[in-house]
């Protein structure tokens, strides 16, 4: 990026003329690997190189607008004033009306398995530039390079890319509208998937509309991830944890805080100050705290503040089982080097604060 900031009038008049000469190719993506939060697995992404990545950003700016007068409003997943919050509020709602149970239904491998014959075949139907199409079907067909092999796809839109959001949106509206019809309510984002019904058997029947839609679609549920559940149950989705009155914390998500405070402050750093663990930890918590602060987790928040507060003391230590530890650092002298509290993230902290332990 640095290369071509010091560049980047030359090089956006080369990438103008070569689209406008219709010399542009695209180049493969690169293939990286990251973790899935709460599980040992990794999600592959796909890296556009830097020019692919100003040229999808411009193509997206033009067409988003349009395609969002044409998307379902139940899709959340990046669209423009949309987010996990929005379908979160979406679900709650159908909580209120009455839906007691949900199919939830999780899509196998859906970004490697896009169809993209069936996609540009959707993109035409709105995109008549054929330079555009054409721009399109060569990010689609470009290639993955791994490990310095290029190997190419016959399906698939790569995680990663700017454009990609976008083009799963559009392979998936058929669906949503398609459910629509069938009477379904549902809330979406991106390829996570939740029919809300008013009884366990129409979410069983929607199941099997909902497999079979996606069938013609050249896609597939996961057999064992797709489950039937309820509010009286609670179920996890994007993250949070909806039962029958309350939202809370979903479970891989705090598992997933569990693993990164335990990653930062590791008592094998050498001699790290405290003062740089605690800086390193801030930002895992505050996000955090910040995607969960709208729910019912005061309790549990003060808990993990609690828990977060040893952790930093034990690295002090070099050791976790020490009765005294806490003596090391007071809440208040932590407070004081910079260490965030989770607590104070909930909205109308103040009013609800009444008494707490200084440990």
């Amino acid at each position: 990026m640095e290369a071509w900031r010091a560049k980047e009038e030359a090089n956006l008049r080369q990438l103008h003329g070569e689209l406008y000469a219709d010399t542009y190719r695209s180049q493969p993506v690169r293939r990286v690997y990251i973790p899935k939060p709460g599980t040992n697995k990794q999600r592959p992404l796909g890296i556009p190189a830097l020019k692919e990545r100003v040229c999808q950003q411009a193509v997206l700016q033009v067409l988003e607008p349009t395609f969002e007068e044409i998307f379902f409003e139940g899709s959340h997943g990046f669209r423009p004033g949309k987010s996990t919050h929005t379908a979160k509020e979406a679900i709650l709602e159908y909580r209120k009306a009455g839906y007691r149970y949900v199919a939830d239904l999780d899509i196998s491998n859906f970004f490697n398995e896009v169809d993209h014959t069936i996609l540009m075949k959707l993109v035409r139907e709105v995109v008549k530039d054929r330079r555009v199409l054409r721009l399109i079907r060569g990010w689609l067909t470009a290639g993955v390079m791994e490990e310095g092999n290029v190997r190419y796809e016959v399906s698939g839109t790569p995680q990663g890319g700017v454009i990609s959001p976008l083009l799963s949106g559009i392979y998936l509206t058929p669906f949503d509208r398609a459910l629509q019809a069938a009477g379904y309510a549902h809330v979406r984002y991106a390829d996570d998937v939740l029919i809300l019904c008013r009884t366990r058997e129409e979410a069983e029947a929607a199941l099997g509309v909902a497999g079979d839609l996606l069938n013609r679609m050249k896609l597939r549920l996961s057999q064992e991830k797709t489950v039937i559940s309820s509010f009286q149950e609670g179920f996890d989705f994007l993250g949070f944890h909806f039962g029958k009155r309350h939202i809370g914390v979903g479970k891989k998500l705090l598992k997933s805080l569990y693993a990164r405070v335990r990653e930062a402050t590791r008592r094998n750093q050498g001699d790290i100050p405290v003062e740089r663990v605690i800086a390193e930890l801030n930002p895992k918590i505050e996000g955090w705290a910040n995607y969960h602060r709208h729910g019912n987790n005061l309790v549990l928040f003060r808990n993990l503040d609690r828990w977060v507060r040893n952790r930093v003391r034990a690295y002090k230590r070099r050791r976790w089982r020490d009765r005294g530890r806490w003596k090391l650092y007071s809440a208040e002298e932590l407070d004081r080097k910079g260490l965030a509290r989770m607590e104070w993230k909930i909205p109308r902290y103040q009013q609800l604060k009444l008494f707490e332990s200084p440990r």
